[in-house]
């Protein structure tokens, strides 16, 4: 049968050929320029097209590309560390499927859908009609919504694909090797890196470039908080598994030996605050059922902390708990500016509060736009240009302050509270051992979110830690859909039971 030539089909024709003729022509421009960024991109976002239709084989490829390479791009140098942004076109190209998966999921049969994920999706949009609101520019736009969201595809796909318990054991499984990658990475960071950086006598200026796989800058800014999340995170779910005697003790050993060694090999004094607090998280409630139990382990890991904290004062910062505790009282809560910026952890808020108020409550609300806070120099925002130097967005808080205002900021510390109390609820109703330590490590998780939205601005800013917390989000959607599956089969079960007992009395009283 032939198809007849209508000026539809003859129009699409030249519009592909046309399309095909440009994209040739560019990329063309791209491999002679021998750019990695260009060319970083351009693959990803041809290799990106292509996966549209296997999106999960994107998600493996987002989780292992943006955790396990970035230290690996920073040292080959020449600019390939920028090729992190085709990982983060990859991440961005999630929105369609997640998005698609949205709009055509049926609530009743297919998905169920936990409402911080929702609180998420509205957090999204107010952030959009904000920056429209308060536009300054397309591009500054544009830059700021790829730095909050490039990883939110990934908890959107995560939380709406239909998805198998064999799929997301399987992205576990590799989140735990790339964990214990940590420490073959720090190692060499340690006794390589921090050499070429001034050596221990440098102090935290050159062991700060242990990061383990999240990032080697070698002219400083690590990101080695970041990897400290990662690795407490994924000791979270190993210790909880344990506890409910899924992992034998040798096993845990093992591991915990494997995933907070690297903890040592850097300076990362947060350690001091996380470890305590994922520690109280994870074992508050069998504290309280069973305290000449469990408190022994509570008290074993805050003997840890103590030993983390001499490491770091007396060995590599030579000082003492004094002079350290005095320093960090001063950069954090006092009038010093944090490194070489004038505002710090807490003036980075109350400088904000000073400039905003109720004379001009648009701002005070909806903020001055997304990315309107970001950098430094020539391609800072616009608001962080009237400010140079000064780091006003030092913080999660102080950025969402400064870009989506009050309301953003509620709007987004509402997401994680909505999520840990619907993580307990399934905790609550569960009787799998496996989902209840997973539901405590997910607490833990988004425990150390709350204290990095005062700590760093790298949950909206940095591609690795926004990756960790889409997965953590994600799988906290996943566990939520799977007991809903699981009540709304045994609800059917027990309707079935009914139907099958009224059976009898029904057939008597058509036959009488």
């Amino acid at each position: 049968m032939m198809l007849t030539k209508t000026p539809q089909n003859i129009w699409f024709k030249l519009t592909f050929i046309a399309f095909s003729g440009f994209l040739a022509l560019v990329f063309g421009l791209i491999s002679v320029t021998n750019n990695p960024i260009f060319i970083g991109l351009a693959v990803g976002m041809v290799l990106g097209i292509f996966l549209l239709a296997m999106p999960k084989k994107i998600i493996w490829l987002v989780i292992f590309m943006g955790l396990a390479t970035p230290a690996l791009l920073d040292m080959a140098g020449h600019g390939f560390s920028r090729m992190l942004w085709a990982i983060s076109m990859l991440a961005l190209l999630l929105w369609v499927p997640g998005i698609f998966c949205l709009i055509r999921l049926n609530p009743i049969k297919e998905k169920h859908v936990p409402f911080f994920i929702w609180m998420a999706g509205a957090f999204v949009i107010y952030a959009l009609i904000s920056s429209v609101l308060n536009l300054h520019s397309l591009s500054e736009l544009s830059g700021g919504f790829k730095r909050y969201f490039q990883a939110f595809g990934l908890m959107l796909v995560l939380a709406t694909m239909m998805l198998t318990r064999k799929d997301m054991d399987g992205w576990l499984k590799l989140l735990l090797g790339i964990a214990l990658l940590q420490l073959p990475f720090a190692l060499f960071e340690r006794f390589v890196l921090v050499a070429l950086r001034g050596g221990m006598a440098a102090g935290g200026e050159a062991t700060d470039v242990v990061a383990g796989t999240m990032g080697a800058n070698l002219q400083g800014g690590s990101p080695n908080a970041i990897m400290v999340t990662f690795v407490l995170i994924a000791f979270a779910f190993v210790f909880a598994r344990w506890k409910e005697k899924l992992i034998d003790t040798s096993r845990l050993f093992l591991l915990s030996v494997l995933l907070l060694t690297p903890l040592i090999l850097g300076e990362t004094k947060v350690v001091v605050v996380m470890l305590p607090i994922m520690a109280l998280v994870l074992l508050r409630k069998d504290i309280k059922k069973e305290p000449l139990k469990y408190l022994p382990i509570f008290l074993a890991l805050l003997l840890l902390t103590l030993a983390l904290a001499y490491i770091y004062v007396y060995y590599m910062l030579d000082s003492n708990f004094v002079e350290a505790f005095n320093g960090i009282i001063s950069y954090n809560v006092g009038t010093v500016g944090y490194g070489k910026l004038l505002l710090n952890r807490t003036t980075a808020m109350t400088f904000w509060w000073g400039l905003h108020g109720w004379a001009d409550p648009m701002t005070f609300m909806l903020g001055h736009g997304l990315g309107s806070s970001y950098g430094s120099g020539q391609a800072a925002g616009h608001m962080a240009q009237i400010y140079p130097g000064y780091g006003i967005n030092l913080t999660t808080i102080s950025s969402i302050l400064w870009d989506l205002g009050l309301a953003g900021l509620v709007l987004y510390t509402s997401v994680f509270f909505t999520a840990w109390v619907q993580v307990g609820n399934i905790w609550k109703r569960t009787q799998s051992k496996k989902i209840k330590a997973d539901c405590m490590a997910i607490q833990a998780g988004i425990a150390l979110t709350f204290l990095f939205i005062i700590y760093s601005d790298s949950q909206v800013n940095l591609l690795v830690h926004e990756i960790i917390i889409a997965v953590m989000l994600g799988y906290a959607a996943f566990l939520y859909q799977e007991q809903y599956q699981e009540t709304l089969a045994e609800k059917l079960e027990e309707q079935r039971q009914e139907d099958f007992q009224e059976a009898p009395f029904k057939v008597e009283q058509v036959v009488s």
